[in-house]
């Protein structure tokens, strides 16, 4: 029996924005090049674009915007920090919107996109007409401190990798409240190529083990790790390390600006790393929001959750759009 054939989508047009502040963005478009317009986010920081990413909506009606934040995916120069923050990203939004000469437009991101996508809503409220966000991360001290930095936060679910993590920790004189800044300082001063992918293969063996129960913990070796690892990981300190750019609970403060746009949210009941609470947080300071809490998801949501996904944004496109 023949294997079904890839059906990720294929855009109909790349690019790249001007470079500015030495970074050279990329950008694909997916879909109905007529259709209704919205830019997806990518989560992180640190992670890149996928045409997977375009498959949560439908292409025969929609134009899908997507594109890789600064030193990311195919952006250039790749894992590059300088220039690098929060605001910056905003403004390549912006560029974006005006370089496609789009009027207003739908906001979508999940993770750090929700993240992203909340900030440039803020910033830009009437450029956007409607958000689609998902497991959202606010990026607040707590939320930090819950996942990465305190115990009695989600060490209390993995003690054993919590263990695991402190030992790797303790081998570059690390805390999990000064890690960030400790771990990006090493990969930027160390000219040992294993030592860098050591550093890696310990960051990657944390995070990534919170984002699915369905799935055993996984640990990568410095072997395994990649260039693209390498930059991820490094754009993702240099976020946490500098408070991803934002104050203390500057998203929920600036609801106000979007409490009128119509926004969708889903978020899995059983995210860890993500705990529900902060999309419940953000969908009581919005109007116009529904908020669908999915049963059996976690940070990465299961098939039904992705395909719950799929429908309630088609449902909210339908009637917004």
């Amino acid at each position: 029996m023949k294997q079904a054939m890839s059906t990720k989508p294929k855009p109909f047009n790349t690019g790249y924005l001007p470079k500015e502040g030495g970074h050279k963005v990329y950008f694909a478009q997916y879909g109905n090049p007529k259709g209704e317009t919205l830019v997806t986010l990518h989560g992180g920081p640190g992670s890149k674009s996928k045409p997977e990413h375009a498959q949560s909506y439908d292409l025969t009606k929609y134009r899908v915007i997507t594109f890789d934040q600064r030193g990311c995916g195919k952006s250039l120069p790749v894992g590059e920090v300088k220039n690098n923050t929060l605001q910056d990203l905003i403004a390549d939004i912006e560029r974006l919107r005006l370089k496609l000469k789009i009027e207003k437009w739908f906001v979508a991101g999940g993770s750090w996109g929700a993240t992203l996508a909340l900030a440039y809503a803020e910033k830009y409220p009437e450029k956007v007409k409607g958000l689609l966000l998902s497991s959202i991360f606010l990026a607040r001290p707590r939320d930090v401190q819950w996942a990465f930095t305190k115990e009695g936060g989600i060490e209390r679910l993995f003690p054993d990798l919590w263990e695991k993590r402190m030992e790797f920790l303790k081998k570059f004189k690390a805390t999990p409240a000064n890690s960030a800044k400790v771990l990006l300082a090493k990969i930027q001063s160390s000219s040992s190529e294993e030592k860098v992918k050591e550093i890696v293969a310990g960051a990657c063996n944390w995070e990534g083990n919170l984002m699915n129960a369905q799935e055993d913990l996984s640990f990568m070796e410095p072997e395994d790790v990649s260039e693209s690892d390498i930059a991820g990981v490094k754009v993702y300190l240099h976020y946490e390390a500098n408070g991803f750019f934002l104050k203390s609970n500057q998203l929920l403060a600036g609801l106000g600006k979007i409490r009128s746009i119509p926004t969708v949210i889903l978020h899995g009941r059983y995210d860890v790393l993500c705990p529900v609470e902060q999309s419940w947080e953000v969908q009581k300071g919005l109007s116009n929001v529904e908020t669908i809490i999915l049963p059996t998801s976690n940070h990465k949501l299961t098939a039904e959750g992705k395909t719950a996904r799929k429908l309630a944004f088609d449902r909210f496109l339908g009637k917004h759009a």
